[in-house]
């Protein structure tokens, strides 16, 4: 699944909205959070009026919109309705990721059955009975999982999948980036665990030893100063940690 990336906290929206209402927003809307194809706007309406818009960046249009009159509102409340717009933010990325991801899983079983259909039978046999007995070290006529995982992990082969199956140019374009974000994305965390893994070996094998590690760290923030401020406070005390000023 994507990661959410939060630029203004819940709490500082509408403190955000009434410094900037008069100039930056006066201007043009502001991104105050982004997950996959969808993004949070905040924008400057009409009068006292701050809208929150939901919009899918990749067809540029509105999934769905708030307004808010700041004489009649209150942080507590903005923060909430703030929070809620992130959860759906959420929802609507991991739900077309699933449902791309499925897509293409049912082009490669589709080219599984072409090529295998004397075992169809017996593979809907097994995947539709579950033997609680049955040894792990049993052979079977097909792992669906981790056949499909496997073969989706490979970008060539799905990439191909992708032009054999659809048509329409718009549609390949839009698959292709996904399968690409995706499968990148999927094999990223593959590598960092192994990666992980590897490194817990080699320290049981050659004894404890000291590292140097560095730590990419996200921080909900107005600005950059806010964010350096929180991390120096969080982490104030520890003698291991150095925190370039």
């Amino acid at each position: 699944m994507s990661r959410q990336f939060r630029y203004i906290q819940n709490d500082d929206v509408l403190r955000t909205f009434r410094e900037f209402k008069d100039t930056l927003l006066s201007e043009r809307s502001v991104v105050i959070a982004r997950q996959g194809d969808y993004i949070l706007q905040l924008e400057k309406l009409s009068g006292n009026n701050m809208g929150l818009k939901i919009i899918n960046n990749e067809r540029s249009s509105i999934v769905s919109s708030r307004t808010y009159d700041i004489t009649n509102t209150t942080e507590a409340l903005v923060a909430r309705g703030v929070r809620h717009a992130c959860q759906k933010l959420s929802e609507l990325s991991d739900e077309k990721v699933n449902r791309r991801r499925m897509q293409i899983w049912k082009w490669y079983i589709m080219e599984w059955q072409q090529h295998n259909a004397d075992q169809s039978g017996e593979l809907f046999a097994k995947e539709l009975t579950w033997n609680e007995e049955r040894s792990d070290n049993e052979e079977e006529v097909l792992d669906i999982e981790a056949f499909l995982h496997g073969d989706y992990l490979n970008l060539g082969n799905t990439l191909s999948l992708i032009d054999k199956y659809l048509t329409d140019e718009t549609q390949k374009e839009r698959f292709r980036k996904f399968a690409i974000e995706d499968i990148m994305e999927m094999t990223s965390e593959d590598t960092r665990d192994r990666s992980i893994a590897e490194a817990e070996e080699a320290s049981r094998e050659d004894g404890i030893k000291i590292h140097t590690y560095q730590f990419t760290v996200s921080v909900e923030a107005t600005d950059k100063e806010h964010a350096r401020a929180a991390l120096l406070n969080y982490l104030a005390g520890d003698e291991r940690i150095k925190v370039q000023k």
